[in-house]
């Protein structure tokens, strides 16, 4: 009888851990390995792709290299002034000009008319109406396409067209590189080989007229003979670029 008093706290110890067990269960219980319902993580889950940034689309659409992969600054505000030239319109910042360079009398739609900038610096050709073959030019060329874009308002597909080149002598297999800024119909790009060829787009079904970025002024870019991919990147990353790409993206048919 004198053990009973043990016993008894004995089974108080023991009913009393058994409850603080019971809370301790309730208040953290363990996970239904059978649930479906999965946490979430707050970046999403682990199969989703991530979305592509501007700069990658552009850059695996257009071939160009980061640097020049950027997205084009829109600056068709700053185009204030309309020109017409033999059928073909565009728009010029304002102060800049074009005109007849050294026309015999008249200018007439075969010779070469040049834009300048505010500055008189002459930094586009454009001749209203060509040949469409090249002549004398003997070179097979690799071509890699930069940048690309369509020409919204002429009714022939047209194309801006910035492209690194590489060319060799047919005669004696010396090289060189180049970088062409041009305008160009979309059929010829399409037709176009190793073979030399001519950047000209059409108005209207007799006309094929060029209009390119003049060699001079890519030289005051820093791009002269046998330019390097990273002075062409430098470029196309530039302001100057985009002003001249602008201007390109903005020929139309004439009015008048």
């Amino acid at each position: 009888m004198k053990q009973r008093p043990h016993r008894v706290r004995l089974l108080c110890l023991t009913a009393a851990s058994a409850l603080l067990f019971s809370a301790c269960s309730t208040a953290d219980p363990a996970p239904d390995s059978g649930s479906s319902e999965q946490p979430q993580s707050p970046q999403g889950s682990a199969s989703s792709p991530a979305p592509s940034t501007e700069a990658e689309t552009t850059a695996a659409t257009t071939g160009s290299p980061s640097a020049s992969a950027q997205p084009s600054k829109d600056i068709s505000a700053q185009l204030t002034v309309s020109k017409e030239v033999m059928g073909i319109g565009f728009k010029l910042p304002e102060h800049w000009s074009v005109a007849g360079d050294d026309c015999q009398g008249e200018c007439t739609e075969y010779d070469n008319w040049e834009v300048k900038d505010q500055r008189g610096e002459h930094v586009l050709t454009l001749i209203p109406n060509t040949a469409t073959s090249p002549d004398g030019d003997t070179n097979l060329y690799e071509r890699e396409v930069l940048v690309q874009k369509p020409v919204p308002q002429l009714k022939t597909p047209t194309s801006l067209l910035a492209e690194f080149w590489t060319g060799t002598s047919q005669e004696d297999g010396e090289k060189e590189t180049g970088f062409s800024l041009a305008l160009i119909d979309d059929q010829v790009l399409a037709d176009r080989t190793e073979m030399p060829d001519l950047e000209y787009f059409k108005i209207g079904d007799s006309q094929a007229p060029m209009f390119w970025v003049d060699d001079e002024y890519m030289e005051d870019q820093g791009i002269g003979d046998d330019p390097t991919r990273e002075g062409v990147d430098t470029f196309l990353a530039s302001d100057e670029y985009q002003t001249v790409e602008a201007i390109l993206l903005s020929v139309r048919h004439a009015a008048s």
